[in-house]
C-alpha cells in the first residue's frame, strides 16, 4: 500500500528474513529504492537488484567473521544452535566452511521463541568442544543464555553470539553470570570514538535506553540514505539518480567509515566483543580487536 497508494519514492524499512525475501522482487519490479535492515544474504546474491541495498551485514558474513573470531580464540571442536530459520541455517553454513565440517560436533536447529533448550543443553558435551555458537536473536538469546548458565556450561565452555546476540538492549535481559560470553559484530556501545559517545548521549537522553546494534544499523541506514538525497537535491523521485548516489555514499559513523560494496551490501569494520561487568555493575559489551 505504501508504494502502491501513497506512492513512495524510497523503502527504508524491515528487519525479519522471510519478509525480506517477499518484498524483494517486489521492490525490484516496481523499481523502488530500498534500504534494508533485512540480514538474508540472497538479497544480495540471487535476489540482488539495483534497486535493493542492505545496511546490515548478511548472515552469512556476520557467521563468517564469528567463526573466524573463535578460530582465532583457539577453539577447535565446536557445537552450533541457531534457528530453524534462513538465518541460522547460513550461520551454520559459513561456521561449517570455516571450522570443517568434521570439527562441528553437532548443528541444532530449534525453532523461534522455543522456552525450553534443554534437549539440546544436554546434548552438549564439554569434553569434546571447547565452545558453541549461537545464532539467534530477539528474546531468545538472554533465554539461552541463562539456560546455559543454569545447566552449568558456562564453567566449562565457552558461548559464542554470533552477530547481534549480545546486542545492549539484550543485556540487560541476561543474567550476572553472562559475563565472559563473547560475540563478534559491526556495534559495540562502548566503543570510544567521539561519534559513539555522541550517538549514545542523544539517543539515552531521548529514549531512556542504551542503544544496540539494531538501533546503530537504523540510525546510520537512515543517514546514508539522507546523505544521497543531499547528494541528488532532494530529488527523489529520479530512482535512477538516487540508487546511483546510494551506492556512492561513505558515512563516518559511531563505529567508523561505512558504505556499501558493488552488490549493495553493507561495508562495514568488525570487532571481538566481550561481556563483562561495567563500573555501574551493569553488563556491557567490551569492545576488543578490529577482526581483519
Amino acid at each position: 500500500s505504501l508504494v502502491e497508494r501513497e506512492k513512495v519514492d524510497l523503502l527504508v524499512s524491515e528487519l525479519v528474513s522471510s519478509v525480506g525475501a517477499a518484498v524483494a522482487p517486489y521492490v525490484a519490479e516496481k523499481k523502488i529504492p530500498w534500504v534494508s535492515n533485512v540480514a538474508l544474504a540472497a538479497l544480495t546474491r540471487k535476489l540482488k537488484s539495483p534497486y535493493i541495498f542492505r545496511f546490515v551485514p548478511s548472515s552469512y558474513q556476520f557467521a563468517t567473521a564469528a567463526a573466524k573470531a573463535g578460530k582465532a580464540l583457539g577453539f577447535k571442536k565446536v557445537y552450533f544452535i541457531g534457528w530453524n530459520a534462513p538465518p541460522g541455517r547460513e550461520s551454520f553454513a559459513a561456521v561449517q566452511k570455516v571450522f570443517g565440517k568434521e570439527n562441528v560436533i553437532d548443528g541444532m536447529f530449534p525453532n523461534v521463541g522455543t522456552s525450553d533448550y534443554a534437549p539440546y543443553l544436554t546434548k552438549m558435551n564439554p569434553a569434546k568442544g571447547q565452545a558453541v555458537f549461537a545464532a539467534m536473536w530477539g528474546a531468545d538469546s538472554p533465554r539461552i543464555v541463562r539456560q546455559f548458565v543454569e545447566y552449568g556450561l558456562n564453567k566449562r565452555m565457552k558461548m559464542f553470539g554470533i552477530a547481534s546476540f549480545t546486542s545492549e538492549e539484550q543485556l540487560v535481559h541476561m543474567p550476572p553470570e553472562s559475563a565472559g560470553v563473547v560475540g563478534a559484530f559491526t556495534y559495540c556501545g562502548t566503543m570510544d570514538t567521539p561519534e559513539n559517545k555522541a550517538f549514545v548521549k542523544a539517543f539515552v537522553s531521548k529514549y531512556k535506553m542504551i542503544p544496540g546494534s539494531y538501533q546503530y544499523m537504523a540510525y546510520m541506514g537512515a543517514k546514508m540514505t539522507i546523505q544521497a538525497i543531499k547528494d541528488i537535491k532532494g530529488k527523489v523521485e529520479d530512482r535512477e539518480a538516487l540508487i546511483s548516489a546510494l551506492a556512492k555514499v561513505k558515512i563516518k559513523g559511531p563505529m567508523g567509515e561505512v558504505s556499501f560494496d558493488e552488490n549493495h551490501g553493507m561495508i562495514a569494520d568488525f570487532y571481538n566483543l566481550t561481556v563483562e561487568k561495567g563500573p555501574n555493575g551493569k553488563l556491557q559489551n567490551h569492545c576488543g580487536a578490529r577482526i581483519p
